[in-house]
C-alpha cells in the first residue's frame, strides 16, 4: 500500500540526496516506508532507486512513466538509462507503443529519418496532433531543446500554451530543458509564463521550476515577461522556497531584488528563512540576514518557532550565521549576545545527549522548554522592534 507524503518529508530529502543510510534509519525506526513516495524523486540517485526496489518499493505508474520520460527528454545518457533498467523493465509493457506517437513525434525523437519540413508540408495539421499524454511534437522538441524544430513547428501554428495530461505546459517543458533560448522563443511568441493548472494536478510554476533548477538567467527572463513572483505550488511553496531548497543563492538574490517576500509560508508553516535553516542552506541564509538587503526583521528571528527549527536542524555553520545576525541589530548589546550564546550552547548539549522525547508526529517537546528556560526569550521581549537586523 502506498502513502502520499509531501515533498518536504525527510524521506524525500534523503532520497534526493542519495542518503541510503538515512533511509535505512527511517525505515528501521518506522518513521518512513519504501511505499511512502514515488521513485522519480531520486531519479539522479540510481543506487538509491535500486536500494528502494530491493526494500520492496513498488514501481508505481508515475515512476514507470518518469523513467521513460527522462530518457526521451534527453535528460540522461546511455549509462544512466541502463541504471534505470530496474524500473523500465519492471513490466512487460511496450512503453513506446503505448504512447501513440505520431510521425512528427518519431521525427523529433530521431526514430524516423523523414524530414520534419516535408512531413509538415504534406500534413500541416500534424503540428496539432498529441500523443497519449497530450503532448504535441512542439512539446517534445521543446523538452529536448531542439530549437530549429521548435521554430518550424511554431511557424505551423503549433500551440505554444498546450498542457499535457499531467499539467505540464509547453513553457514548463522549456524550463525543464534548462535551455534559456527555448524559453525566450516561447515567451517572445506569447507563451503564458503563469499557466493555470487544474486542481488535482500537482505541478509547480515555470518560475519555481527554474528556481529549483538553479537557473538564475532563466528566472530573470521569466520575471521580465511577467512571471508571478509569489505564485504557490500545491504545497504552498514559492520560487524563493525552491531556491532555498536548491541552495542557489543567485536565484534567491534575483527573486529578493525583484520583490519576493520572506513572509510566505508553506502549508506546513515554514517560511523561506526557516527552510534555509532546515536545509542548512548557508549562502542563502547569509543573504537573508545580510543587512544590505534588509530582508530579515527582528520578527523573523524572534520566537520559539524559529529557535525550535534551529535546535532540530541547524548545523554549526547555520548556528554561526544566525548568531552573527545579532551583531547587525540596532539593539545589540553584550547581554543579548550572551543570552543567545547560552541558548545555542543548551541546544548543542541537548542534541548530543539525546534526540528522544519525540511525539508521534516527530515534534521535539524539549525545544520549547529550552527556549522558555533560557534568558534569550526575556532579552528579546525587553528589546524594542526595529525594521531590520
Amino acid at each position: 500500500m502506498q502513502w502520499t507524503v509531501p515533498d518536504t518529508a525527510l524521506s524525500i530529502a534523503f532520497a534526493l540526496k542519495g542518503d541510503i543510510d538515512g533511509l535505512k534509519y527511517l525505515f528501521s525506526k518506522g518513521l518512513a516506508s519504501p511505499s511512502d513516495w514515488a521513485l522519480y524523486g531520486g531519479m539522479h540517485q540510481y543506487e538509491t532507486v535500486e536500494f528502494l526496489i530491493s526494500q520492496g518499493a513498488p514501481v508505481d505508474d508515475e515512476s514507470y512513466e518518469h523513467a521513460f520520460d527522462f530518457a526521451f527528454r534527453k535528460r540522461c545518457n546511455d549509462t544512466e538509462l541502463e541504471a534505470l533498467r530496474c524500473i523500465r523493465y519492471s513490466r512487460g509493457n511496450d512503453w513506446i507503443e503505448e504512447q501513440n506517437f505520431s510521425l512528427l513525434h518519431h521525427i523529433i525523437f530521431g526514430i524516423s529519418t523523414c524530414s520534419l519540413a516535408s512531413a509538415l508540408k504534406e500534413n500541416p495539421n500534424a503540428a496539432h496532433v498529441t500523443d497519449a499524454q497530450g503532448r504535441t511534437a512542439l512539446d517534445w522538441a521543446t523538452a529536448r531543446g531542439q530549437l530549429k524544430d521548435m521554430e518550424l513547428l511554431m511557424k505551423h501554428n503549433s500551440n505554444i500554451n498546450s498542457m499535457d495530461a499531467r499539467g505540464r505546459t509547453t513553457i514548463l517543458h522549456a524550463v525543464d530543458s534548462h535551455n534559456n533560448e527555448a524559453v525566450r522563443m516561447l515567451l517572445n511568441a506569447g507563451a503564458n509564463p503563469n499557466p493555470r493548472v487544474p486542481e488535482g494536478l500537482f505541478r509547480s510554476s515555470p518560475l519555481k521550476a527554474a528556481s529549483f533548477g538553479g537557473l538564475a538567467e532563466m528566472v530573470n527572463l521569466l520575471l521580465r515577461f511577467g512571471a508571478e513572483i509569489d505564485a504557490h505550488n500545491p504545497e504552498g511553496q514559492t520560487a524563493l522556497h525552491a531556491a532555498v531548497i536548491a541552495h542557489n543563492v543567485e536565484c534567491a538574490r534575483v527573486l529578493l531584488e525583484s520583490g519576493a517576500t520572506l513572509e510566505d509560508a508553506e502549508h506546513n508553516g515554514r517560511t523561506p528563512l526557516t527552510l534555509a535553516i532546515v536545509h542548512n542552506s548557508h549562502e542563502v541564509l547569509r543573504l537573508f540576514v545580510d543587512r544590505r538587503y534588509e530582508h530579515v526583521t527582528a520578527a523573523h528571528i524572534k520566537g520559539p518557532q524559529v529557535l525550535a527549527v534551529v535546535a532540530e536542524f541547524a548545523d554549526a555553520e547555520t548556528m554561526k550565521i544566525i548568531a552573527s545576525s545579532l551583531l547587525l541589530r540596532l539593539d545589540y548589546d553584550e547581554k543579548l549576545d550572551h543570552a543567545f550564546e547560552q541558548l545555542l550552547y543548551s541546544i548543542a548539549m541537548a542534541k548530543e545527549e539525546s534526540v528522544a522525547s519525540r511525539t508521534a508526529d516527530g515534534d521535539i517537546q524539549w525545544l520549547h522548554h529550552l527556549f522558555a528556560e533560557s534568558s534569550f526569550s526575556e532579552e528579546l521581549e525587553e528589546q524594542p522592534q526595529y525594521p531590520g537586523l
